[in-house]
């Protein structure tokens, strides 16, 4: 009885496709989610600022503008653990609208509210999260 020949290429094309198929599952495509919620000092609101996410793994920071409603929103942030900083500094100085325009403006404007400087840097501010995929509510009290 005569045996069929695979040839010599079958063994290593096959093996070729089992490696191909375990590296495929090691590697993980990292996912995005969404952070919001607000920011308080002291329990009262914080109504301007920037809040960033700084992936631990590496990659670029994630920001989110505080509104004058005290959040935050901060979309496609990388999945995973993120170190956050709450920066006000830059509105330190921003000053108010004239009497006039004020009278016309009907959403609230944002309002400079100090706090302590150890929360404008991801490595001092203490703060670190999980990001899921989807949307993810943290509470930021920065007091």
């Amino acid at each position: 009885m005569r045996r069929a020949s695979t040839g010599p290429w079958v063994p290593g094309a096959l093996f070729g496709a089992l490696i191909s198929l375990l590296l495929a599952g090691c590697s993980e495509t990292p996912g995005i989610g969404d952070a919001r919620g607000n920011v308080t000092h002291g329990g009262k609101l914080v109504t301007a600022g920037v809040v960033k996410f700084f992936p631990v793994s590496g990659g670029p920071a994630v920001a989110g503008a505080i509104s004058p409603d005290g959040t935050y929103r901060a979309s496609g942030v990388p999945t995973g653990r993120c170190k956050v900083a709450v920066e006000t500094l830059e509105f330190k100085h921003m000053s108010a609208p004239p009497k006039e325009l004020a009278k016309q403006i009907l959403v609230a404007r944002p309002v400079y509210v100090p706090i302590p400087s150890k929360y404008e840097k991801p490595d001092s501010s203490g703060i670190e999260v999980e990001i899921k995929k989807g949307d993810n509510l943290f509470e930021l009290a920065v007091d």
